[in-house]
């Protein structure tokens, strides 16, 4: 029966919301006074809703502020009362307290007992005199569980997913651990041809029983048997660790995306409070403030929402304090006595974006410009400061309009935590506002703190992340293309100039020059909303997936370092904030335009003859082959491949057997008749599978033998890069 209820305090706790943000919304769009025309309908059957649904879960002091609720609007409806602008701002208590008494009860307080707001719409209605319906308060329903069945902790939650992400990182190193094996057993195959040669050249002729070649015939014999006794063991090692790999990265995910699901929790569960907060903190503040809420069912990393709970009450604070003025100044604006303050949450991608916006007075830009100029933040031109540049400073600490520190403000401290906060989880902060018709914050961060995609680069000799989602394309540049717009590198993509500067510069590395490959620019452009920058890096290396992790350093945090992520090789690299990067833009030195250096001479790639007759195969080899920078000839049979060799030798041959008029057992005997041609290497691709066949292409100098149906082109591309 436990459970029952528990699945039904849940129910209710998403439905009682909806129910109160529908009339809220509803009342809201009404002019002052004016009629509610057919949505007075929909908001008596809320009313009748939330009451029966209050009453399925035995939350009684809900089910009358409801019925209460419910009365109200039927004497409207009936004509036997007015809603004005006084009875709308009553309805909007009473919603505002059954929020509160919800949360009081689902979080297993009992409530203090009729409130205020009962009693006015009680005298409203005119049941002062009536016996209102008896309130049995019963022993305090336990904390709504949100659905687990097994209490963790979430620091230990927390511990278990960064092992997750350790765990990830030592199974890639697992497939070094692979290819190492791969390289071993190659090795051994090429020692046993070598053992059977030198057996072969020890063997005496007939007749001729040399007792020392004998004993010498004795020893080799031994030793091949031990050799091949390892060089098994060593394949079978190979295939249980390329197994267990496999199994360990399949495992290590499958328990992140475990754990990231645990961890993953409504918005609403971690925001409740935030409607009881504004309602007292415009109460204290003396000012009617309405409070707006949507998206409170997204679904989040709980570890993201915790640790923007209290920026979010920085900007609700903001909100309130600065923003939203007293009725008497609204009313002289020609607004509504009630100011306007909406939470908004919704999901974009895998990007979580939270938005804060009131209909105040906006933000004193004047004043942020004679603050700014105070402290040493903005030149004493402060009037050419543009409201982007003004904007941006009042994330700065200690930047704060207000003549008096109160409680709730003054101090020129919240922004500041607000961006830190946001830029610690690899988020974004942009800002509107228009002077006197309000500001809208919004926040933008990873729906998860789990693993990330990351575009790893080198810069000096050192290797750096980025966040995808901070990347808006990579290209390369050639130099001449860098132009001077005001005295700073820059490019043009789709018409638009960007800002270019290195990242050794951005990151005031020794070296800040800009590497050039010839004329070749390598850049990776940033984008942070609606801005972007270009970085000019020495490599692009690749994209992996990772735990960014906190990175614990004494001294004042940079703001351009996002964390650490755990590298295969077990180094860190450092991760990178895309967003303080484009900020930094605006602080670094100026810079000599890129000159671009002698190219070095390209070294000539290697040639490869494919020999085979399929043309479906040689297409697939000699596709894969120029995609990795090989010249490619083709050849359909033995007797093409001759002709084309001893016409201009190559560095390789990739061969079939099975093809007419010369296979390629006999293309590797007449290759080893050539001077010219039995130096080159042979790697042997077939469809024949047995171990004579395998065993005699060893004999005739195959330096490796591929079978066709397990055809792997990363062992291909290996054994031609360990063969050349």
């Amino acid at each position: 029966m436990n459970d029952i209820r528990q699945k039904l305090l849940a129910a209710f706790q998403a439905e009682h919301r909806e129910h109160l943000e529908q009339i809220r919304g509803i009342l809201g769009k009404r002019a002052e006074g004016g009629p509610l025309g057919a949505d007075l309908d929909e908001v008596f059957r809320r009313a009748h809703s939330l009451k029966g649904a209050a009453r399925a879960v035995d939350l009684r002091p809900v089910e009358t502020l409801a019925h209460r609720l419910e009365t109200l609007f039927s004497r409207v409806r009936e004509g036997a009362l007015r809603l004005d602008g006084e009875t709308v701002r009553l309805v909007q208590g009473v919603l505002d307290e059954i929020e509160d008494l919800t949360a009081t009860l689902l979080g297993g307080q009992a409530p203090a007992g009729p409130s205020l707001t009962q009693a006015a719409i009680e005298r409203l209605l005119g049941l002062e005199a009536e016996a209102a319906p008896a309130v049995q308060i019963e022993a305090p329903a336990p904390a709504l569980p949100l659905g687990e069945t097994v209490r963790v902790s979430a620091a230990s939650l927390d511990r278990l997913h960064r092992s997750t992400g350790q765990l990830l990182a030592e199974s890639r190193r697992q497939e070094a651990v692979t290819q190492g094996l791969h390289g071993i057993a190659r090795l051994l195959a090429g020692m046993d041809r070598e053992w059977q040669r030198l057996h072969q050249s020890a063997a005496a002729p007939p007749g001729e029983a040399n007792p020392e070649l004998l004993r010498l015939a004795g020893r080799l014999q031994f030793v091949e048997r031990q050799g091949r006794d390892l060089a098994g063991q060593v394949r079978a090692v190979h295939r249980l660790q390329q197994q267990s790999a496999y199994a360990l990265r399949h495992l290590g995910q499958q328990l992140q995306d475990d754990i990231r699901q645990a961890r993953t929790v409504p918005a609403g569960s971690v925001f409740e409070g935030f409607g009881k907060m504004v309602r007292d903190l415009g109460r204290d503040e003396g000012k009617q403030v309405e409070f707006q809420v949507s998206g409170f069912e997204v679904q989040a990393d709980r570890v993201v929402l915790q640790a923007l709970k209290d920026p979010l009450m920085h900007l609700l604070r903001n909100a309130i304090s600065h923003g939203i003025e007293p009725a008497g100044e609204r009313e002289r604006a020609g607004k509504a006595p009630a100011g306007q303050v909406r939470l908004r949450i919704e999901v974009q991608g895998k990007r979580l974006g939270i938005w804060v916006e009131d209909d105040g007075r906006g933000i004193d830009l004047r004043g942020v410009a004679g603050v700014a100029v105070q402290k040493g933040l903005l030149a004493a031109t402060a009037a050419a400061a543009s409201p982007q540049e003004l904007l941006r400073l009042i994330f700065q600490p200690g930047i704060s309009t207000v003549q008096r520190a109160t409680d709730l403000s003054g101090r020129g401290m919240g922004l500041s935590v607000v961006h830190e906060a946001v830029a610690r989880l690899q988020g974004e902060v942009a800002v509107r506002q228009t002077e006197g018709q309000g500001t809208s914050m919004a926040l933008w961060v990873p729906l998860s703190v789990a693993a990330h995609p990351l575009l790893l680069v080198a810069c000096q000799g050192q290797v750096f992340g980025i966040p995808t989602h901070g990347i808006a394309r990579l290209c390369r540049v050639r130099v001449q293309e860098v132009q001077s717009v005001e005295g700073r590198p820059a490019i043009t993509l789709d018409k638009q100039p960007l800002p270019l500067l290195p990242l050794a510069q951005l990151l005031r590395l020794e070296d800040t020059s800009a590497h050039t490959t010839g004329d070749i620019l390598l850049v990776v452009v940033l984008k942070s909303q609606e801005q972007r920058a270009v970085v000019v890096v020495d490599a692009l290396l690749s994209v992996q997936e990772g735990l960014i992790q906190e990175l614990r350093t004494p001294g004042r945090r940079l703001s351009h370092l996002a964390g650490g992520l755990l590298l295969e090789d077990g180094s860190v690299c450092l991760v990178l904030n895309p967003a303080a990067l484009i900020e930094a833009f605006a602080e670094a030195k100026e810079v000599p335009i890129p000159q671009a250096t002698a190219p070095a001479p390209a070294p000539r790639p290697p040639t490869i003859l494919v020999v085979d007759d399929s043309v479906t195969t040689r297409t697939l080899e000699r596709s894969i082959l120029e995609a990795h920078g090989y010249r490619v000839r083709v050849a359909v049979d033995g007797v093409e491949a001759l002709e084309q060799l001893r016409a201009a030798p190559v560095d390789l041959v990739v061969a079939d057997i099975q093809m007419p008029r010369m296979d390629g057992f006999g293309l590797m005997e007449e290759m080893k008749k050539d001077e010219r041609l039995k130096q080159i290497p042979v790697i042997l691709v077939t469809s024949m599978t047995s171990e004579e066949d395998r065993r005699r292409g060893l004999e005739l100098g195959a330096g490796a033998y591929i079978v066709k149906q397990k055809f792997d082109q990363r062992a291909l591309l290996e054994t031609i890069v360990q063969m050349l």
